[in-house]
């Protein structure tokens, strides 16, 4: 929502600045010839922003221009990625969704830079497939650079790099991280099971105990009974004193 709302706001002023700015005025009667409802300072801040050498430069790059028109029309990215996913049997890359949405009806480019950008990323993704699948340097990051932060191309509204790159990157980057942490789980695995097999023989060994204590019990009541009153002290005591242990 944030990022939707972001865009209608870079797109006003854009309407805004071609609609009100003359370049045959000077500065000042620009900022007065503004919109109703706009600050003088503001308008006076964006135009001096807008005509800033850095700022034409970055408006009129051609790259730029073909990025952002496309024949998508209303339909959101997301859905697009879906229904084109679902209609191939595959996930589909974002390069791939990238030409279709830079095509005219008749299958034509809507202008020489998309089908220059299209042929680098069909060249690309024929030669290495594993660029069509989503991570940092996939064919359309080959092709038109570096994400910006906060947006993440071809992927609609909501999609940003830390939730998508860095999952992947994690997955894809981190191979040796995750060996490690497997060969320390495998290790913790068999201290566990020493411990268990340690346990078991304690247990063991306890059990055999009670079977010999049992067993002299039983003895020494045997010999109460056949022999009874005539049994020597120092036996009685000792049965007593091994009743009482046990």
């Amino acid at each position: 929502m944030l990022q939707s709302l972001g865009k209608s706001w870079r797109e006003a002023r854009n309407r805004l600045f071609h609609e009100y700015y003359d370049p045959r005025k000077t500065l000042e009667q620009n900022v007065d010839a503004r919109s109703r409802g706009i600050d003088e300072n503001d308008w006076r801040r964006f135009l001096r922003y807008r005509l800033r050498p850095d700022t034409k430069e970055k408006c009129s790059e051609p790259i730029e221009a073909a990025i952002h028109t496309h024949t998508g029309g209303s339909k959101s990215l997301a859905r697009r990625i879906d229904e084109e996913s679902r209609q191939q049997g595959r996930d589909v890359s974002r390069g791939e969704v990238w030409m279709m949405t830079h095509k005219k009806v008749d299958g034509s480019y809507i202008h020489e830079d998309a089908q220059t950008i299209c042929e680098k990323i069909m060249d690309i993704e024929q030669r290495d497939e594993s660029s069509r699948l989503l991570f940092q340097n996939d064919s359309l990051a080959q092709v038109l650079g570096k994400e910006h932060p906060g947006r993440v191309r071809g992927m609609g509204f909501g999609a940003i790099p830390s939730r998508l790159f860095g999952r992947n990157s994690q997955q894809t980057g981190g191979g040796a991280q995750a060996q490690e942490t497997q060969r320390v789980v495998e290790e913790l695995r068999a201290e566990l099971t020493t411990e268990k097999l340690k346990r078991q023989a304690l247990e063991s060994e306890v059990a055999s105990e009670k079977i010999k204590r049992q067993a002299m019990k039983n003895t020494l009541r045997y010999l109460i009974q056949k022999q009874g009153v005539n049994l020597l002290a120092d036996i009685i005591a000792g049965m007593n004193s091994f009743e009482r242990q046990s």
